[in-house]
């Protein structure tokens, strides 16, 4: 079981609070959760975004119901990056993939639905797809991964894990969208980081109430990868 006290809160002021959670642990509907500890910190539980249990980083919460809204509008217009490690070389091109005249930026653009779904159909039914953003920029890359920032524009769930699987390079430590066994061996090869989805809410930027917030949360290397 994690350890609540793993919570850093890395922002509080009288509109928002900006925590980072780590992996493994979820925002609510459970034990050991981000609401569980919010609450014994007599803290509001205004989520303006959240996050997979799998994924790690930042969250920005409301202070008041009044707040949650706006908040919401003005992370909306700024921007969310996230860091991830994709399983083997860079793939510069590919179907639904747009290059932005850079061999080490993309747009991923396949519609998706707005629900957990399998490897077996990742796009989820036609029918309920919609209209997907996430912009990729390579870091750095070898002949086993590819570490990439993504900054998403819109917000379906599982979208970057969902868009990485597309494009045919899943995030390392993806048992949902990518390959078990293939991250079972990464985890015996690599032992010196914990078995784990490779994908972190890295920063955050928006303007509320006329006031710049730029948030970041620099904690998860990928070095050991290459």
């Amino acid at each position: 079981m994690l350890d609540i006290s793993m919570i850093r809160v890395l922002l509080e002021n009288a509109f928002f609070t900006v925590l980072s959670k780590p992996n493994g642990m979820s925002v609510h509907n459970d034990t050991n959760s981000v609401a569980e500890w919010l609450t014994e910190q007599k803290k509001p539980l205004h989520f303006v975004n959240r996050l997979d249990r799998e994924t790690s980083g930042l969250m920005l919460i409301a202070y008041k119901p009044e707040f949650h809204q706006p908040l919401s509008e003005c992370l909306e217009q700024g921007q969310k990056i996230y860091r991830a490690l994709l399983c083997g070389s860079w793939k510069n091109q590919n179907q639904n993939s747009k290059s932005n005249n850079q061999s080490n930026s993309l747009e991923w653009s396949w519609p998706l639905t707005d629900q957990a779904e399998g490897f077996k159909n990742i796009q989820g039914l036609t029918a309920d797809r919609k209209e997907c953003l996430s912009v990729v920029q390579l870091q750095r890359t070898n002949a086993y991964f590819s570490e990439v920032t993504v900054q998403i524009k819109t917000g379906r769930q599982h979208q970057i894990r969902k868009h990485a699987a597309l494009h045919g390079q899943a995030i390392a430590g993806d048992n949902r969208y990518g390959n078990e066994k293939h991250n079972t061996r990464i985890a015996k090869l690599y032992p010196q980081s914990p078995p784990r989805l490779q994908l972190h809410a890295e920063k955050l930027s928006f303007r509320f109430q006329g006031q710049d917030y730029t948030i970041s949360d620099p904690h998860f290397s990928l070095d050991h990868f290459f």
